[in-house]
């Protein structure tokens, strides 16, 4: 079988994540520009250049106007197409004849599709939040992510010569900070070079204290669960699986965040190096998927913070767009436009509405209204966080967000 190209960064954990998925289903690839040469490097760039530019990358099973471009991965078929977002990506993949047909990524039981999809989302659009304020705060001063991203794109022409370039991506990724939820207290003491000092806002809430909270309770939900059970939806790898070792994944590499896991969640530390190893590969593809009770307190915390981020990203998104507004995103971020402020677990916090997740959220109310009604009721006995997803609730959001 031909392979496929995955234009990429070992730093990107959505590229972690596809990764994860083309093993667990067989299928051969290869990661460019880390493992190409510079002929094949630069005309797979360009490929998906001109696709951007053209509009012709496709998202399974749609693209729509909300949607954004990732700087990284695209998925290149053997074929030529170009392929972007992990998710949609992953739900592809399970269309496809693969050399072993009995592996699956989305659970076939609507109630557990919908979990591993809520799973999937908090990880790719809060869970972000977390991974890179460990990695940019924690451990900016330790980390070698500039540096291996270095050595990757040396494989492309002429980058080796860029000698700057490990400095000023790791100032590039602090300077992020604030567009992943990351503000310091006013007064917070940094040590280090200047260029590796988070960025203080004025007037924009600290969020330090929220991250590190949010930080615990993620890797001890995750601890809780696989302390009991191979993967989050039982005895087999799932999407849900692919996603937290892609968020998470990345952070083994972090000198702050890989410490505090194996300190305090060492079966989840166990747990990404063996998927890191590819030994989810071997497990048994035909393992029983069910909801147990060890995984309410992850869900719990990921309806106590996606759930209102998404719903106050959508409703600043269409406050926004009502007085006119159409620039969002980090360009928007950057001139200080489409900004809102929100809470989260009694906790303020100041951000730009991104439009991409606007339609992760719609997307994922959506997959709740098409459940059946057994399905939607065991859901929400199973868990009181699901009686969140009411269409009469969204309709007070978008209400509110008109009076905004």
């Amino acid at each position: 079988m031909a392979k496929f190209r995955l234009m990429t960064s070992q730093l990107s954990p959505f590229s972690l994540k596809i990764q994860s998925c083309l093993a667990y289903t067989g299928h051969s690839y290869e990661c460019l520009p880390a493992q190409g040469g510079k002929l094949q490097n630069m005309l797979a760039a360009m490929k998906v250049e001109i696709a951007k530019r053209r509009g012709t990358i496709y998202k399974h099973p749609r693209m729509t106007a909300l949607d954004e471009y990732p700087g990284v991965p695209f998925l290149i078929e053997p074929k030529g197409r170009v392929q972007y977002d992990s998710s949609a990506i992953s739900k592809w993949l399970d269309t496809q004849p693969n050399p072993k047909q009995d592996r699956k990524l989305w659970p076939k039981d609507p109630a557990l599709a919908f979990v591993a999809q809520f799973i999937d989302e908090a990880m790719d659009d809060f869970a972000i939040n977390i991974a890179h304020h460990m990695r940019w705060l924690h451990s900016a001063q330790t980390n070698t992510a500039g540096v291996r991203l270095f050595k990757e794109f040396s494989g492309f022409p002429f980058f080796a010569l860029k000698k700057g370039f490990p400095a000023w991506f790791s100032k590039r990724q602090v300077r992020r900070l604030p567009y992943l939820l990351g503000m310091p207290a006013q007064n917070f003491q940094q040590d280090g070079p200047n260029y590796l000092k988070a960025p203080i806002k004025q007037g924009w809430p600290a969020t330090h204290e929220l991250l590190d909270t949010c930080w615990s309770e993620y890797i001890t939900g995750l601890e809780a669960v696989l302390s009991k059970q191979a993967y989050l939806l039982g005895d087999r790898f799932t999407i849900a699986d692919a996603s937290v070792y892609g968020m998470f994944g990345i952070l083994l590499d972090d000198p702050a965040a890989d410490q505090d896991m194996f300190k305090r969640t060492p079966v989840l530390h166990n747990w990404l190096i063996k998927i890191k190893n590819n030994q989810h590969v071997q497990d048994m593809a035909n393992g029983e998927l069910r909801l147990s009770e060890h995984l309410k307190p992850l869900l719990t915390t990921m309806t106590n913070t996606f759930v209102p981020l998404m719903q106050q990203n959508e409703a600043a998104y269409i406050s926004h767009m009502m007085q006119g507004e159409t620039l969002f995103n980090e360009a928007a971020l950057r001139e200080g436009r489409a900004l809102y402020t929100g809470e989260i677990m009694g906790h303020a916090y100041k951000a730009v509405s991104k439009t991409f997740t606007v339609q992760v959220w719609r997307d994922l109310l959506q997959s709740w209204q098409a459940l059946p009604t057994k399905d939607s009721q065991q859901l929400r006995s199973y868990l009181a966080g699901f009686n969140g997803f009411r269409p009469d609730l969204n309709e007070q959001v978008a209400v509110k967000a008109h009076q905004i």
